[in-house]
């Protein structure tokens, strides 16, 4: 299961499955282990509409689609193999694409040109923490 999951399936627990219910986010991640990495965990969590962010700061409460994926994730946790190879896949391309980008910005020396350099740069860092939190 990944990190992304194992965070999830302990908000489901916590929560009771009851979407009333709101929880110190950041509590619940650190003492899971994944401090370090709070914005990713609930960037990924939130753009798959399994949170829901309150006004609160740092609270969340679990949504239905949170709810259903925790279960399923709970009764029989997914092999990560297959993810872990899309996203290596999905680093190669991207680090080749980044080469090619940078050849671009060489033949032409502008801000456009380094803005796209710099957003490829971006996409490889954010999958490499997707497979690191995957391979641990």
């Amino acid at each position: 299961m990944d990190v992304y999951h194992k965070v999830l399936v302990k908000l489901y627990e916590v929560t009771g499955g009851k979407d009333s219910q709101t929880v110190d986010f950041k509590d619940l991640v650190k003492g899971e282990g994944f401090l370090g990495n709070y914005n990713d965990i609930f960037d990924m969590l939130s753009s798959q509409g399994w949170i829901a962010d309150t006004p609160k700061p740092n609270y969340v409460s679990i949504t239905h689609w949170g709810v259903s994926e925790a279960k399923k994730s709970a009764n029989g946790a997914p092999d990560d193999s297959q993810e872990i190879q899309k996203n290596a896949t999905r680093l190669v391309n991207q680090v080749k694409q980044l080469v090619s980008i940078t050849d671009d910005f060489v033949a032409d020396v502008s801000t456009k040109k380094f803005g796209e350099v710099e957003k490829t740069f971006d996409e490889i860092k954010a999958t490499i923490a997707k497979l690191k939190n995957m391979v641990r």
